[in-house]
């Protein structure tokens, strides 16, 4: 590659040179036009080496790693070899470290790319944004979960340096609508998609944005009937005999005493949707509108009395404002 890059340099002198020596060649025996041309021949490649160097920013302590020993590209393993050899000579380089990184989050060995970024924040007392980028990126592809702990407030951390970055936007918009905070999650894909995105990561952003906004909508229309909606579904053996009783129960997470809300429902088929509004409140004052969570039990009697028995179906979860219908799989109990 930087061979092939010489000769295009060379090709390219030569043909700044011939848009100005004909001329000087016909004037030859003008001592000016002899001057100009010898000038012309020596300087007109040497000033262009010297301005190329100067503006130039290509990582040429790196040549020469991207192609294998038989000449052909290298693959992306056989570069991560030589690259870390030529680190460890010379550890005081904040883009090697980098292209270290990068080089190993593209093979899936994240903890090593974590550990490439993190001596890139070492060298730059932590200042690197695309190095702290780079690191959460890592992490959260090595551990999804993490996009929740600390790789997801390294990336609030990006936003607040770099509103506009966009693997920043696409993982912050993540973390947002993971944690129900659908708004802000399209706030930033919309900002996402105003900057450069390839087209297959446009289609997938849009397709997100999407998302949301039905899970938007069904929520909106949800909160208009004051209204929790639930998906029931009934786990194996799926056999619950003649008489079963569905009971669905809400509360106010972490209050005792008589439930918010409770809906029976005599001998159901399964699978169920089932809506608990305001009007199912059991508390004086109290509106299932007004609750920003609830803890939600549906249990299926097979003995159609309200408290547990052999044979009974039931499930458990939380359900919180603006995240549409809930959906449970009711789990045998012998």
């Amino acid at each position: 590659m930087v061979a092939g890059f010489a000769v295009v340099c060379v090709v390219l002198a030569v043909a700044a040179l011939a848009c100005v020596a004909p001329a000087l060649w016909r004037d030859r025996g003008k001592p000016a036009s002899t001057a100009a041309l010898t000038a012309s021949c020596l300087l007109i490649p040497v000033l262009a080496a010297l301005i190329y160097l100067q503006s130039s920013n290509y990582e040429w302590g790196h040549a020469g790693l991207e192609t294998g020993e038989d000449g052909s590209p290298a693959t992306v393993e056989e570069l991560i070899g030589p690259l870390r050899a030529r680190l460890e000579a010379s550890p005081e380089d904040p883009r090697g470290w980098m292209l270290l990184g990068a080089s190993y989050a593209q093979v899936e060995r994240y903890p090593e790319a974590v550990q490439a970024f993190d001596r890139v924040l070492d060298l730059t007392g932590g200042q690197d944004i695309d190095a702290l980028m780079g690191k959460a990126e890592a992490m959260i592809l090595g551990n999804p979960q993490r996009l929740l702990e600390d790789a997801g407030d390294m990336v609030e951390q990006v936003l607040a340096a770099d509103p506009s970055n966009p693997k920043g936007l696409w993982y912050g918009g993540l973390r947002a609508s993971a944690t129900g905070q659908d708004i802000i999650a399209v706030q930033r894909w919309t900002a996402m998609l105003e900057g450069p995105v390839t087209p297959e990561v446009r289609a997938i952003v849009e397709g997100e944005l999407n998302r949301l906004g039905a899970r938007a909508g069904a929520a909106e229309a949800s909160a208009e009937a004051g209204n929790v909606t639930l998906r029931l579904s009934l786990g194996p053996p799926a056999s619950p005999p003649p008489g079963a009783v569905l009971f669905v129960v809400a509360r106010i997470p972490g209050q005792a005493g008589p439930p918010l809300a409770a809906q029976r429902v005599d001998g159901p088929g399964f699978p169920l949707d089932v809506g608990l509004s305001d009007a199912d409140a059991m508390l004086p004052g109290a509106k299932i509108s007004d609750q920003p969570e609830l803890a939600i039990t549906a249990r299926l009697s097979a003995s159609g009395q309200t408290t547990r028995g052999a044979g009974d179906y039931e499930a458990q979860g939380a359900w919180q404002a603006g995240q549409g219908p809930l959906e449970l799989q009711l789990v045998y109990q012998p």
